[in-house]
């Protein structure tokens, strides 16, 4: 699935796109729903209006269109693909078209339909996220607060990264990373976590977060960017996917779990799940 990263760089890739024209031209529909029915008619509503800019808000897309916004998903395989009106041919699972006035085309792409598009009026946008947890490469959010905030959980540390009303974008591989990189055990109790180690890995998370949006984002599977490029930051990941495989820091072999019905991969030596130190009665 998209992570944070991935998502940035489309929304990234867009926001190039429509700097040579944004308005709407038309929408074509070569099905009926994606994870949920396609809006057909709100979107042909907007047909003639400018995007005025896209953003992203955890691992959504928000295209501003005037007073509503098309806000976008890209599920577990969804791509947004740009094409040249005219000269592209359709590929299997392209499932809707956004054509601009440039005379491009923006093709959303999804072979496993998890991905959904939706329209909203704009003042719904707060209402919309309000059970969504900070931006971890904001510059206003507060670590200590989050830290405060996992100190309360009795949860597994990896289990409460991934959770969206905690902190956003982080899914299983980064979180993988960021555990290992600030040397936490991913199965560790967040109670159990030093307020240190939790400034660690808040500054883990954001800098893994910005190498791999440089880096093209992770294409572990179907993930491409816009102009259907693979990202590069798989070639760097240290424990992810690397079962068996020995630790770039101390070789003994990584292993991995099944964790609320996802992989966890750790190395034993370098994330060691032991206790604070307690004094002793």
């Amino acid at each position: 699935m998209p992570e944070l990263p991935e998502v940035e760089i489309v929304r990234r890739n867009i926001s190039e796109l429509l700097l040579s024209g944004n308005s709407i031209k038309s929408w074509t529909f070569n099905r009926a729903d994606l994870r949920f029915p396609i809006p057909k008619k709100q979107l042909s509503r907007l047909i003639g209006q400018k995007i005025s800019q896209v953003q992203r808000r955890a691992k959504y897309l928000l295209f501003h269109v005037e007073e509503q916004v098309i806000l976008s998903h890209l599920g577990m395989t969804g791509q947004w693909r740009a094409e040249e009106d005219q000269t592209w041919i359709a590929q299997k699972h392209d499932h809707v078209v956004l054509s601009l006035s440039s005379g491009k085309s923006l093709v959303f792409h999804d072979p496993r339909r998890f991905g959904f598009i939706e329209v909203l009026p704009a003042e719904m946008l707060t209402s919309r996220f309000s059970a969504l947890g900070p931006e971890p490469l904001d510059k206003d959010m507060d670590p200590g607060r989050l830290t405060d905030t996992f100190l309360q959980l009795k949860s597994p540390v990896k289990t409460a990264l991934m959770n969206q009303r905690y902190l956003v974008g982080v899914g299983n591989i980064y979180a993988a990373e960021a555990l290992f990189r600030a040397g936490i055990h991913p199965l560790k109790k967040c109670s159990q976590i030093k307020p240190a180690d939790y400034a660690l890995l808040w500054r883990e998370v954001r800098l893994i977060l910005e190498e791999a949006i440089k880096s093209g984002g992770s294409s572990i599977e179907n993930y491409r960017n816009t102009y259907s490029q693979s990202g590069q930051y798989q070639e760097r990941l240290q424990v992810y996917g690397r079962t068996g495989e020995p630790c770039v820091k101390c070789h003994s072999l990584i292993i991995n779990t099944f964790l609320a019905g996802r992989n966890t991969f750790w190395c034993p030596s370098c994330q060691k799940k032991k206790l604070d130190n307690r004094k002793k009665i």
